[in-house]
């Protein structure tokens, strides 16, 4: 069972609730939940004044309170952090404190006070910026200013997790992909080669990326609204068909780019494809070039997982290494059916021109399947 965060903050913030002043309290002032705001303030202050009250003690005897209280906050930003771990409030605390905290594991004692070590590191005591940062931010340094945004996560694949945020230099959304901290190395490897191929991309049709964090194994990218799924699945019955002629015809622009550029895109589904909103157009924008086959590549084998959910179920007999134009095309024949209809069925399909475009593109005999971005848009053309 999920546990209740604000509980369970609300309760922790009990735990540590102090009858003076808490000046620490505008340093977190960009926090919106009020228990973690007060929990790492009054944290903040009372471990700053507990260790300043330690490097004072010239007889190198820790008080037995004292030794109580620093234990307490120890455990308690311990046990905070642990549940967190995995929410949107995850937190950690500057990496000088942390270290100087296992020290103190090492010789503070909960009776009698404690015998201070010859040795203890003196850290730099922190008064006047924050000690405590989610781990779900960004830190970035911009124009000699350094900055840190908040991370929302706005999705989740196969090999990475994806936050947004706002940056406040550039005054736009933007997002970073993390990877995924159980990646193989070859998993990896193929996260790092899908932002090394659309950074080598230059189509208004495929999304646009910034950096790699090697340190992180992240990257960022333009913000897009939302998926293809989404928006059609939210606005079917608005739809004109002159609007999902458009967004096809952007699709077929888009993958005959990419397959110009010798790339099979191999993992095309419903929510991989984008679409971002301006005032008087929307636009296309593929992503998750995570599995791009391309000539003389070391990275497909055999056994690969197939996880586009549009492709053929029989690649999974096959091999995904045999995986081709007329696989490619059975993928966009199902997806450009959901644009035109917003049915995955094509038993549902009561248009017999739809269908007989649908059938040439699914069809089991895949010498009869569509061959190129031209044939389709030939074949669909006659269509419309």
């Amino acid at each position: 069972m999920a546990i209740n965060i604000e509980y369970f903050l609300k309760q922790k913030y009990s735990e540590i609730q102090i009858d003076r002043a808490i000046k620490t309290e505008e340093l977190y002032d960009d926090i919106d939940n009020k228990y973690i705001k007060l929990i790492f303030a009054t944290l903040h202050q009372e471990i700053n004044s507990l260790i300043d009250f330690m490097y004072h003690k010239t007889n190198g005897h820790f008080n037995a309170n004292e030794s109580r209280e620093l234990i307490h906050y120890i455990d308690l930003y311990e046990n905070i952090r642990y549940v967190l771990k995995d929410s949107t409030f995850a937190f950690d605390i500057n990496k000088e404190y942390k270290d100087f905290f296992d020290e103190c594991k090492k010789f503070l004692v909960p009776s009698g006070g404690s015998t201070i070590p010859d040795d203890l590191t003196h850290i730099r005591i922190v008064d006047y910026e924050p000690i405590f940062f989610f781990t779900k931010t960004v830190k970035l340094n911009q124009n000699n200013i350094e900055k840190r945004y908040k991370l929302t996560l706005v999705g989740e694949g196969s090999y990475a997790h994806v936050f947004k945020y706002f940056d406040e230099f550039y005054n736009v959304p933007v997002i970073i992909k993390k990877a995924k901290k159980n990646l193989t190395e070859k998993e990896l490897e193929r996260f790092k080669k899908e932002f090394i191929t659309m950074q080598k991309l230059n189509s208004l049709y495929v999304l646009k990326v910034y950096r790699y964090d090697e340190n992180n194994n992240e990257y960022y990218a333009e913000f897009i609204d939302e998926t293809l799924y989404n928006y059609i699945i939210k606005n079917n019955s608005k739809i004109s068909l002159e609007k999902r002629k458009n967004l096809v015809y952007q699709i077929f622009k888009a993958f005959s780019y990419i397959h110009s550029k010798g790339l099979l895109h191999r993992d095309i589904s419903l929510t991989n494809i984008l679409i971002k909103h301006y005032d008087n157009s929307d636009i296309i924008k593929i992503s998750d070039f995570g599995l791009v086959k391309e000539k003389d590549s070391n990275l497909t084998s055999t056994d690969s997982d197939i996880k586009g959910s549009l492709n053929d179920s029989n690649l999974a007999v096959i091999g995904f290494k045999n995986y081709s134009i007329e696989y490619e095309t059975y993928a966009l024949t199902r997806l450009i059916l959901f644009v035109m209809t917003g049915k995955t069925n094509l038993e549902k399909i009561t248009n017999e021109k739809i269908k007989k475009f649908v059938s040439k593109g699914i069809s089991g005999n895949i010498s009869e399947r569509y061959k190129s971005i031209d044939e389709m848009v030939i074949a669909f053309k006659e269509i419309f």
